[in-house]
């Protein structure tokens, strides 16, 4: 029962491949171990010009990406366990510098089958509701995470709690950031950066398939200025169907008064039929910022089809119609390029 219920209502918090092997397991305790490669030949994102963005979309090439990770518990008590994930994102061509990246490294408590209490780099709560539309291999969950004034899904030095039974899934988290630790006249100090971040969500999924979320959170900056996001969402899944939808709105004060604003929603809906996986998403959102006209920073119809070759294996295509605006050097707006992808995954 308590592996049944973790899995069914917190799957982002303990994440794992279906594959994933145990490798150690004895007398409490567990040790489990998963990875990932992935291919890709894309244009998936736009050209820059100086340090600035365009709206030109890179020209076709490839890139890949690897992931190791792993899973520990330990279990102290018929009621308590310890718990920890490390998951790394490695390199998977010599011309990136960077060799590893730590996308999860935490560890915490798990009390009564139901209620975890972590420390470290983790899934942020917000992401409940970011997982309803961020689904496709490559474009996936653009107006929940958004283009201007954007968030993340996962937090350093983060303290989060949540428990999870019987449909409810109830989360929150609070991020301290390392640059809070800096003097203002040190030399790595960034007025910019983050002073930290707390966020809440809560969701229910019925025993016929209809799901409910609602998120906050509240990013503080070093400069005194605050940004607050928030997002509900709808997701539902009948046979080999699933439909999502999200709304979300996101304020920054800005030095001198007033707010930049962000509004956007978000359509999702897929068919799994066999080996053969078809999804559609729409992406809409509308961005305000003080002394300039608004435009619409996405506007952006995603098609995608994936086939499964094994278990662990699949291979996808993913295309962007894009009518997305942004505003070029000369404060003009213009319409952003389509994008495009395909790829290859295997999960070990």
């Amino acid at each position: 029962m308590k592996k049944t219920i973790l899995a069914l209502t917190i799957p982002a918090l303990f994440a794992t491949s279906a594959s994933a092997v145990t490798v150690y397991s004895d007398e409490g305790a567990q040790v489990d171990l998963y990875g990932r490669i992935q291919i890709e030949g894309s244009s998936q994102d736009y050209q820059e010009v100086n340090g600035d963005a365009t709206s030109e979309a890179e020209n076709f090439g490839g890139q890949g990406e690897a992931r190791l990770g792993a899973n520990v518990k330990y279990q102290l008590n018929n009621d308590v366990d310890l718990i920890g994930k490390l998951e790394w994102q490695v390199a998977a061509e010599k011309s990136d510098d960077s060799k590893f990246d730590s996308r999860y490294a935490w560890a915490g408590f798990r009390f009564m089958d139901t209620t975890d209490l972590t420390f470290g780099r983790v899934n942020s709560p917000y992401a409940q509701a970011l997982d309803y539309t961020d689904i496709l291999n490559v474009f996936g969950g653009q107006a929940a995470f958004g283009e201007e004034l954007g968030t993340t899904d996962k937090l350093d030095d983060m303290v989060r709690l949540s428990y999870a039974a019987n449909g409810v899934d109830l989360r929150a988290g609070y991020a301290f950031n390392d640059n809070d630790k800096l003097d203002a006249n040190a030399d790595d100090y960034d007025a910019d950066g983050e002073e930290n971040r707390w966020n809440a969500s809560a969701g229910y999924t019925a025993p016929f398939g209809l799901g409910v979320v609602a998120a906050y959170e509240q990013i503080s900056f070093l400069d005194g200025l605050d940004q607050d996001n928030w997002i509900v969402g709808l997701n539902y899944s009948l046979d080999g169907f699933y439909f999502a939808a999200i709304y979300t709105e996101r304020e920054k004060d800005v030095l001198g008064g007033g707010k930049n604003e962000a509004e956007g929603y978000e359509l999702h809906a897929e068919y799994n039929v066999d080996a053969w996986k078809v999804l559609a998403q729409y992406s809409k959102e509308e961005y305000d910022a003080v002394g300039a006209d608004k435009y619409d920073s996405l506007d952006n119809i995603t098609l995608g089809v994936q086939y499964k070759l094994t278990s662990k294996a699949k291979l996808y295509a993913e295309y962007v119609i894009s009518d997305s605006e942004m505003l070029n050097g000369a404060g003009d707006v213009v319409t952003k390029d389509d994008l495009y992808g395909v790829g290859i995954q295997y999960n070990f």
